[in-house]
């Protein structure tokens, strides 16, 4: 029943808001930064100014917790989500990167490291502190999780081009080639890293089915009955995720997504090619040790380029 009460009330709220003639979220940033100025006091109000008035970062986390307090981040990426550009941007960190660690006895460790010490809270700030980027927010997906929102999100499954070392790895039953996987299947393939590529094709692989999923939200949402398709979202993303967003922030953020689909997403790997070297360390066996100021800088120019939105 609450559930059911939770869908009716989404589905009013996304109709009154489609049923205005110009709603907040259809204004430009400083239109509806003028039109909030005397609600700031209100936390909604503000988290939707602040949405409209620039692009917002999330620390997006995937981990294996297996049921365990303590886990270290498989997968780390820092989204910057931007409403009046409509566009998304993907910079995925890989998990071994060699940085400092705030409070660490060794100092310098890997970057998932700093999950398994003081999770979210303390991987956000040894981001911020070694790649001087802002994290508005935390969103932290279980794998379990990740596979349940790929069946709801694409029931009929992604194709993927899956090689003759995964097969034997993860002892798929298919041929080599294009294969259609779903839920657990492909959660097997974006962690996959037993090839030449390691965990840089893992990292390829991850940003490889974002993509695709962002082609088959965009025309699943495109369609007469894609507002349908929120309460489901919403509910999804409220049972399989853990975040320091409000219920009422997911909603806001999760209307103005499917309402103003994103026209573009960009992606980026750090370390980039020839920012990095590889090196055994005593404590922390083999790493990648980063070239920061060069890691830095591609980072800052990829985050504040203005992508080219087609109207």
């Amino acid at each position: 029943m609450k559930r059911l009460v939770w869908h009716f009330f989404i589905l009013v709220s996304v109709f009154l808001l489609i049923s205005c003639q110009q709603s907040p979220l259809e204004q430009s940033g400083e239109q509806y930064k003028k039109s909030t100025e005397h609600k700031v006091n209100n936390p909604l109000d503000f988290f939707k100014n602040k949405l409209m008035d620039k692009p917002i970062h999330f620390l997006v986390v995937g981990v294996d917790s297996r049921d365990e307090e303590e886990s270290r981040a498989d997968s780390i990426m820092i989204v910057q989500y931007s409403a009046e550009n409509r566009t998304i941007k993907v910079a995925s960190v890989m998990r071994d990167s060699y940085v400092e660690i705030p409070g660490y006895k060794q100092k310098y460790g890997k970057l998932n490291l700093s999950h398994f010490l003081g999770g979210e809270e303390l991987l956000k700030e040894t981001l911020q502190n070694n790649f001087s980027v802002n994290i508005d927010y935390t969103i932290t997906v279980d794998f379990h999780g990740f596979a349940t929102m790929i069946d709801t999100l694409v029931p009929d499954g992604l194709k993927v081009n899956v090689s003759s070392e995964m097969i034997n790895d993860m002892n798929f039953d298919m041929e080599v080639g294009e294969n259609i996987l779903h839920g657990e299947d492909l959660l097997k393939y974006v962690r996959f890293r037993h090839d030449d590529l390691s965990d840089f094709g893992r990292v390829n692989r991850q940003q490889e089915v974002l993509l695709q999923l962002k082609n088959e939200i965009n025309e699943k949402i495109s369609s007469l009955d894609g507002v349908t398709h929120i309460p489901d979202f919403v509910d999804m993303v409220v049972n399989n995720v853990e975040t320091d967003l409000t219920f009422s922030q997911m909603f806001t953020l999760c209307s103005n997504i499917f309402l103003h689909p994103s026209e573009e997403i960009d992606t980026l790997r750090i370390p980039v090619t020839d920012g990095y070297t590889n090196k055994e360390t005593p404590h922390a066996g083999a790493v990648l040790e980063l070239d920061f100021p060069k890691n830095q800088e591609v980072l800052s120019k990829f985050f504040n380029e203005t992508l080219t939105v087609n109207e």
